[in-house]
């Protein structure tokens, strides 16, 4: 399979993944059950008395379907370990709304210590089909370098 490495990245380039997820009610409302069982994530008559005036996906429902999109680079990047990540949930995901992810390198640094391999700080937008960003993201990945090809001389 074909990588892309820390020499491949070019800070700054936005991509658009492919794909996209739409949240349905019964998701978010199974999702919360298990994971994040607040009230306004499982009950939609709750969820109308609450400020956000009706049912919303929950932030670690937010980041999982992040993380399956971003599992759609083609070619996936060369990662080896997700090292840090912050997020933010600037606006509410409904059931209905169809999410994109898009990802920008900002940050490239070469390990000092293991010459194989690079820290990449990426910051990622999920978005609803009306552009209304529900997450946004920062993360420190450490990712191989490619690898040197050795000639015998």
């Amino acid at each position: 399979m074909k990588l892309r490495y820390f020499e491949d990245l070019t800070l700054g380039e936005r991509e658009t993944l492919p794909g996209s997820h739409t949240l349905g009610e019964a998701d978010i409302i199974a999702f919360a059950r298990e994971w994040d069982p607040q009230p306004f994530h499982i009950d939609p008559d709750y969820a109308l008395t609450v400020p956000q005036g009706g049912l919303t996906a929950s932030s670690a429902h937010l980041y999982a379907v992040a993380s399956k999109l971003l599992f759609g680079l083609n070619p996936p990047k060369a990662g080896i370990a997700s090292l840090r990540h912050e997020m933010e949930i600037p606006n509410a995901a409904r059931p209905g709304d169809t999410l994109t992810l898009s990802v920008t390198p900002v940050e490239l640094q070469p390990s000092k210590s293991k010459p194989d391999r690079g820290l990449l700080t990426l910051e990622g937008e999920l978005q609803t089909q009306t552009g209304k960003v529900v997450l946004k993201f920062r993360s420190l990945m450490l990712i191989y370098r490619r690898p040197q090809i050795k000639t015998s001389e």
